[in-house]
């Protein structure tokens, strides 16, 4: 086999290790998760910028149920990072493997 097709394979475990290997951003940062959050639901509301109405205006003033959707929201928005992430990272493990086998595949 070439030395560029034996680097190519090298880089392309490298990258299948790196993946596999990668730890779970969530699990990871969940204290940095949760104060954003928490801080998010605290600021969210009561912004406003020039010539604008803040949020709590159009809950009427609903204090509760503006932090309730606010926060929602910001959980729903985690979620839904988390699933396109960890899709993405399988998705791509999956291409390196495919390329990887047909390196080997061809291999002389």
């Amino acid at each position: 086999m070439s030395d560029l097709k034996e680097r190519r394979l090298k880089s392309i475990d490298y990258q299948i290790q790196e993946l596999e290997n990668r730890p779970n951003y969530y699990k990871k940062y969940w204290l940095r998760l949760v104060v954003i959050g928490v801080l998010v639901t605290l600021i969210a509301p009561e912004y406003t910028a020039k010539n604008s109405k803040n949020l709590i205006y159009y809950f009427d003033y609903n204090y509760p149920f503006c932090y309730t959707v606010v926060a929602l929201s910001y959980i729903v928005l985690c979620v839904i990072m988390l699933l396109t992430f960890t899709i993405q990272d399988k998705k791509k493990i999956k291409k390196l493997k495919e390329d990887r086998e047909m390196i080997d595949l061809f291999r002389n």
